[in-house]
């Protein structure tokens, strides 16, 4: 399918030829749904812990006797029922993470992007030769060819011949209000999902178009 690619200029400087998998496939909310919570879940550092009773200080006597002073018996106050006491299920470190197949992923990743360009939110931008860090002028082109206000998420790939581009890219881009940098070799599906707008180079769409032909050929 073709698609067009615009320049830095807002006006549309050449077409590209994407897998129709990749933008015209049928949404699957299912995957989706899948996709970001397992993204969600793996970014969890799963390192909050509080304290047993066993474990919090003091309570090693009883604060009254067993019977005769018409208070409720108590064996110690570091009881989960007092005030300063352990927790009753105690929270422990735990690992978030896990899996789930790739066909879910790709599908997921198709789902998003066919979603965004039905609801023609999906711009192919041409590869910016950037020699330093230049926010403002990205920010620039960004307003001139999006939507006022919008969320973005903008896909960078790595290739030979943006390999020079590619860290002064990341660092333009990074320091933009609203927008969401996403690198083409481990797309997220999370940031594409929420974003008003994707926005895409044209090297990064090639990558992830030719990846989705290489495994639509492999199944």
């Amino acid at each position: 399918m073709q698609v067009k690619v615009i320049g830095e200029n807002g006006a549309e400087t050449s077409t590209l030829d994407v897998a129709d998998a990749l933008i015209n496939s049928k949404v699957n909310m299912s995957s989706l749904y899948e996709a970001i919570k397992n993204e969600r879940a793996n970014k969890r550092q799963g390192t909050s812990r509080t304290k047993s009773m066993a474990e919090v200080s003091g309570g090693g006597k009883r604060p009254w006797r067993q019977k005769g002073t018409g208070h409720a018996r108590v064996g110690s106050s570091r009881s989960p029922l007092w005030t300063g006491g352990g927790h009753i299920h105690a929270i422990r470190p735990r690992d978030y993470h896990y899996e789930v197949p790739r066909k879910v992923k790709r599908l997921a990743l198709m789902s998003v992007f066919s979603l965004k360009h039905g609801e023609n939110s999906l711009r192919i931008v041409d590869d910016l030769s950037v020699e330093k860090p230049q926010t403002k002028r990205l920010a620039a082109f960004i307003k001139k060819i999006g939507k006022e206000g919008s969320r973005v998420a903008f896909i960078v790939g790595k290739t030979p011949e943006t390999m020079k581009s590619y860290t002064n890219l990341i660092l333009s881009l990074r320091n933009i209000r609203k927008l969401d940098v996403v690198n083409a070799d481990s797309v997220a599906i999370h940031p594409l999902y929420y974003a008003d707008e994707i926005f895409v180079t044209k090297s990064a769409m090639k990558k992830l178009s030719d990846r989705v032909q290489a495994n639509a050929k492999a199944e």
